[in-house]
């Protein structure tokens, strides 16, 4: 449920023809006026999942995005953070591979990673160049869904293989299932239907193990001396 102020801004558009004025803050006391604007009557907001500022260990809240339009006579702004427009088909897009893998897209710019997050910026760091020196064809993406407002990172996809990858700084319960989430839900954008793989920091316990061979699975981790371990699903399997 909207409330307060997001209330107000979410009903301006019924407002009977009330004025929306946005201001950006400057140094010091002062404000800067950017000019009269309306909601997009399409979309007048998204929800999505927000990071809370300076807080880089709490859980991301959900919060809502207003989508605002210039209205006549109003410049384009400038100096202050603007968004694509919302697409009717879902967008894949490649990034580079030398750009760091954390913070992801949609995280608060200037937020340190997370230790959890540092060990999975080196394990994908490791697995990328182990790939692409036995001369796999290894990409990033950013996947946007029809309609949604924040990108969504795809860590790996060895197109060699067909496979996506995805990696978690942990084998405890709760990293694991997320990856697993993560590769639900991300593999469905890609065609052909590329085979699953979870990059973690060690081979995962016996339960966890045979979540992933259950559900078709792979799972990679690294060995001393720079290799890394692979299990296929059938082996991960226990009765």
């Amino acid at each position: 449920m909207i409330k307060h102020g997001n209330r107000a801004l979410a009903e301006h558009a019924e407002s009977g023809g009330r004025a929306l004025r946005l201001f950006s803050t400057v140094p010091g006391p002062a404000v800067r006026y950017l000019g009269a604007y309306r909601l997009d009557s399409d979309i007048p907001y998204v929800r999505t999942s927000l990071p809370v500022v300076g807080v880089p260990d709490q859980p991301h809240r959900t919060g809502y995005v207003f989508r605002l339009l210039p209205e006549e006579g109003t410049p384009t702004p400038s100096g202050v953070f603007t968004v694509d427009a919302l697409s009717s088909d879902t967008i894949v897009r490649e990034r580079d591979l030398d750009l760091p893998f954390r913070p992801r897209p949609g995280d608060e710019r200037g937020r340190e990673r997370t230790f959890m997050e540092d060990v999975a910026e080196q394990l994908l760091r490791s697995y990328s160049s182990h790939l692409r020196s036995m001369g796999h064809d290894v990409r990033r993406h950013t996947v946007t869904p029809a309609r949604e407002l924040i990108p969504l990172p795809v860590d790996l996809v060895d197109h060699s293989t067909n496979e996506i990858v995805v990696c978690r700084g942990s084998v405890a319960r709760t990293y694991v299932r997320a990856a697993f989430g993560e590769l639900l839900d991300m593999r469905r954008f890609f065609d052909p239907r590329p085979r699953r793989v979870v990059l973690l920091p060690s081979c995962p316990r016996r339960d966890l193990a045979d979540l992933c061979g259950r559900n078709d699975i792979a799972v990679v981790w690294p060995k001393p001396g720079g290799d890394f371990e692979r299990a296929e699903p059938g082996a991960l399997i226990r009765d």
